[in-house]
């Protein structure tokens, strides 16, 4: 299954069984996916007393990026539980130095019963969705740009196209695919790594992630010396 978003984006499905027990549609536009808090706001709030009273809904920059890339609402909950979506390869001192690998202060609990000294686990997404792209462009995993969380972080990331093909069809993926790996296109896996607390559950439908394709000029010369 595919689907095709520009002349030069479609969207390819994993045939993985062990990943259809989720409903998971395609990416979709980032503007179709606005939080509650900025369809709510207006443009002018009697208490802001700079700027002619205006709210963030004024803003050309922040107005700019909900018109950028694309993301899929999560297809089940995410908490520390393996999924065969949601598995937890990577560890929190992977990030030490930062703050998604602080450890406990004696006496701290983060949750009951919990005796991880850790107060964030790092989870890998395995998304059952690909981008085939026309050569040239590239794709660029950003936290979700219109919401924000204490309780998990979405990391940025972005891969080489085509990186480790296995079998002529697959690049790397913890899924398995069956459409072949073509020479005149660029192919990226979704795959996005969240940091969460363990205390915390993100719900079902949750955006997390955006997806954000680019044009490399220097990566199509590259491509078609």
């Amino acid at each position: 299954m595919e689907h095709k978003a520009t002349d030069y984006l479609t969207w390819e499905y994993s045939t993985d069984p062990a990943i259809e027990y989720l409903a998971c549609p395609p990416p979709t536009p980032m503007n179709q996916h606005y939080p509650a808090w900025f369809k709510d706001l207006k443009a002018y709030k009697p208490t802001v007393d700079i700027a002619g009273g205006q709210t963030i809904r004024n803003c050309l920059g922040f107005r700019g990026i909900s018109q950028i890339g694309y993301t899929i609402p999560l297809p089940e909950e995410i908490t520390l539980f393996d999924t065969y979506f949601n598995r937890g390869r990577l560890h929190p001192d992977m990030l030490h130095g930062t703050a998604w690998a602080r450890r406990r202060d004696d006496g701290e609990q983060w949750a009951p019963g919990d005796s991880s000294p850790f107060e964030y686990g790092v989870r890998l997404l395995h998304w059952p969705w690909r981008a085939r792209m026309a050569l040239g462009w590239r794709l660029l995993i950003l936290p979700y740009l219109l919401d924000w969380s204490s309780d998990w972080h979405e990391f940025a990331g972005t891969v080489e196209p085509n990186y480790h093909i296995v079998n002529g069809t697959g690049i790397g993926s913890g899924l398995k695919w069956t459409q072949p790996i073509l020479n005149e296109y660029n192919y990226y896996n979704i795959e996005t790594v969240l940091a969460v607390k363990r205390s915390a559950t993100i719900a079902q439908g949750t955006v997390t992630f955006t997806a954000v394709p680019y044009y490399d000029p220097d990566l199509l010369k590259e491509q078609t010396k």
